[in-house]
């Protein structure tokens, strides 16, 4: 089923048993209430900052978290770590064999120079102060801009992208020469959307300031009243006249 972050309980999820893919690796598939039903999150509008990084076999996109819109999906991103983490503790003699050296790979990372080496370039590079996620973009990811289906080469720059993500699975790594564990959650992107940039924007408009007619007003009542006075005086003139004759 297909939430927004904010309203999701985290109480619903369930863990498949672990699931062996080399011997370094197994993975824990994430479900939504029962086996088999998968979790969906829509996240809102992220700047494409970097524009696709071509990996070995896939594309990563490097996505900020800064501004107002993003603060229910970073909440929900903390809380789904902690979540997991309570419940790696819980289950770690079936997930880590009961193992005590396991390090945990947070969904949210900072930005540091070794991430790009196109970061100083970008105007939005302060979005990434909040933090960035890693999408790994693979040739099953649908992606889309004005409702046709594009190549990941066909994103903009800069543009802002919406997704839907399906938390898929934890995923944990053995190293062989330290026998350490390693381990994290794997978002994996159903949909991205790319909405498009304008460069126009809307002009504030400046205020009107309206000549006030008081002034006319007064001289036109001025000219008035004095007319007026020279009617009356004229007409008291006349009246004395005819009683003097």
């Amino acid at each position: 089923m297909q939430y927004l972050p904010q309203k999701y309980n985290l109480d619903n999820l369930i863990y498949d048993r672990p699931e062996e893919v080399n011997k370094n690796k197994i993975i824990i598939n994430i479900y939504d209430k029962k086996r088999g039903s998968p979790l969906y999150i829509q996240t809102p509008e992220l700047i494409n900052v970097f524009g696709p990084i071509k990996k070995d076999g896939y594309y990563e996109l490097l996505l900020p978290l800064g501004g107002i819109s993003c603060l229910p999906f970073k909440q929900f991103l903390h809380n789904l770590q902690n979540k997991i983490l309570s419940d790696a503790n819980h289950n770690r003699h079936e997930w880590f064999n009961n193992q005590k050296s396991v390090k945990f790979v947070p969904i949210i990372k900072e930005i540091n120079k070794d991430a790009t080496s196109s970061m100083e370039q970008s105007e939005h590079l302060e979005k990434c102060d909040d933090g960035i996620i890693k999408i790994k973009v693979t040739n099953t990811t649908i992606i889309k801009k004005e409702h046709i289906e594009i190549s990941i080469n066909e994103l903009t720059k800069n543009n802002r992208l919406r997704m839907i993500i399906q938390i898929y699975a934890i995923w944990v790594n053995k190293t062989i020469e330290t026998n350490k564990l390693t381990f994290g959650i794997y978002i994996k992107p159903e949909i991205i959307e790319e909405k498009n940039s304008y460069n126009l924007s809307f002009i504030e408009e400046d205020k009107v300031l309206f000549e006030s007619d008081d002034e006319d007003n007064k001289s036109t009542t001025s000219d008035s009243s004095n007319d007026s006075s020279s009617d009356s005086d004229s007409d008291n003139k006349s009246t004395k006249s005819k009683k003097s004759n």
